[in-house]
């Protein structure tokens, strides 16, 4: 089994059938998740495909998690300061974003009451507020997003060293990772989109993962924060 054939293999396993299901399902859905839903599959799908894509890396791509999530030079406490400097560069991205492409882009779909029935539900239990912020948010979320556009990226990189090819596949996972959400409507799907190229080139530059991680945590949870404490 050929390096190329193999990249594509473990795609077509682990990236690919989840992002189809995702963004067929919000095509076709006609009810919302509730809010156990979203506790439970974040964890269930998440945490496994996470797993999944950990075990590929090594059994058919034969790499170690160093050589394809964290090859690059540095240190815990210097990722987590760049993942604070993320997570500002996100909430930068965030306000221009609203005050840019969500005006000339206005969403004309119905609010999203699966995320306010949750807020509301997590602002009037302790429990579950404190599964969600904890493995919820940084296994079933955060992990296992950065996780899939690390691999996807790699995998494809892997495929051919060509720069232009890099860069390439930069736009091609940013545009199915958008794609993926798109229940945030057209701008949201740009948003994202754009999210993503950022946090690819970073890696493409720099080849840590931990800091995408907490970014991408904090960006979520914060928001989610804010809108609890609302509710409350």
């Amino acid at each position: 089994m050929n390096k190329t054939f193999r990249n594509i293999l473990a795609i077509s396993i682990a990236i690919l059938p989840i992002n189809i299901i995702m963004i067929c399902y919000r095509l076709t859905q006609t009810e919302n998740f509730s809010t156990t839903d979203m506790t439970v599959y974040p964890l269930i799908f998440g945490g496994g495909i996470s797993i999944l894509i950990l075990v590929l890396n090594k059994y058919l791509i034969k790499d170690t998690f160093k050589e394809t999530f964290n090859s690059g030079k540095g240190t815990w406490y210097w990722d987590v300061l760049i993942g604070l400097g993320l997570t500002v560069l996100y909430f930068t991205m965030f306000f221009l974003e609203r005050a840019t492409i969500y005006q000339w882009i206005p969403n004309h779909n119905p609010p999203n009451t699966e995320l306010i029935d949750t807020m509301v539900e997590l602002a009037n239990n302790r429990l579950l507020l404190i599964v969600w912020f904890g493995p919820v948010l940084w296994i079933g979320i955060a992990l296992f997003e950065e996780l899939s556009r690390v691999f996807l990226l790699k995998c494809l990189w892997n495929v051919n060293d060509n720069k232009n090819w890099e860069i390439s596949v930069i736009f091609l996972t940013s545009a199915l990772i958008g794609m993926a959400h798109l229940y945030q409507g057209t701008a949201g799907i740009i948003s994202i989109g754009l999210k993503s190229v950022i946090i690819s080139f970073y890696f493409y530059k720099y080849r840590r993962l931990l800091p995408l991680i907490i970014a991408h945590a904090l960006y979520d949870g914060i928001q989610f924060a804010f809108f609890v404490v609302q509710f409350q």
